[in-house]
């Protein structure tokens, strides 16, 4: 059943206007280090060497962070987004192909095809796989595994995986996780109706995986993996 525009305006107002503002009282980072703001993310300075594996989850119509990777970096890129703009925005774009190759499926749990549900704003691009959003139109298609996606190209570790997948992004890094993948970055949205839950969740458990909560910029959280030998400053009080 369709939401109704007032209940998805009462949830953009939540999560923009009280969530939001929440998060910088109950979830703290764990260390200072530098970082650069890039798009809508923020990545730790040296975290991404040249010639890292770099798997990034949700296009839309926006690939500067990609770009960042690739261009200045000097990363691997492998994007992924199923959804029909993202497909065409990446067709009529030009980017070095060699090192950002564009893969138009999307990451789940496990192997399978899913529906994407199209949002209630026509002018956004996501669509979701976690139920009927509002808006008008859907699409199935291919989704897979982190594992998956790793053995297509023949990876045996990524350095980065980075999501912005409306809501599903707890369901990939579950998968991903007892699978035994642990990339050494992880930047990623909470997003969904229990965003600010899987938020506080979710860091729990990735601090008990071994990862340190390093930055946030509005929804997006990055973490790193802590390394044997000196730690980045912890952050006091």
């Amino acid at each position: 059943m369709a939401r109704s525009s007032t209940y998805q305006l009462l949830k953009e107002v939540s999560r923009w206007h009280v969530e939001k503002h929440l998060l910088h009282l109950l979830v703290r980072p764990d260390y200072r280090m530098a970082c650069v703001p890039i798009a809508d993310m923020v990545l730790p300075v040296g975290a991404v060497q040249r010639g890292a594996i770099c798997y990034s989850a949700g296009v839309g119509e926006d690939i500067r962070f990609e770009e960042y990777l690739t261009d200045v970096l000097g990363a691997n890129v492998w994007a992924f987004d199923p959804t029909p703009r993202s497909i065409d925005f990446m067709r009529t774009s030009t980017y070095d192909a060699t090192k950002l190759r564009f893969v138009p499926t999307g990451l789940w749990g496990e192997d399978t095809t899913l529906r994407f549900y199209a949002p209630s704003n026509p002018s956004h691009v996501s669509h979701s796989v976690l139920g009927d959003l509002g808006g008008e139109g859907t699409f199935d298609a291919r989704c897979v595994s982190v594992a998956t996606a790793m053995k297509s190209n023949q990876h045996d570790h990524i350095n980065l995986l980075k999501m912005n997948i409306e809501g599903a992004e707890d369901i990939v890094l579950q998968a991903m996780l007892e699978a035994g993948i642990e990339p050494d970055v992880l930047i990623l949205t909470w997003e969904g109706d229990n965003a600010l839950r899987k938020a506080l969740t979710w860091t729990n458990r990735l601090r008990s995986a071994g990862y340190g909560f390093v930055a946030r910029k509005d929804w997006f959280f990055t973490y790193v993996k802590k390394v044997k030998g000196p730690q980045p400053t912890p952050v006091l009080g």
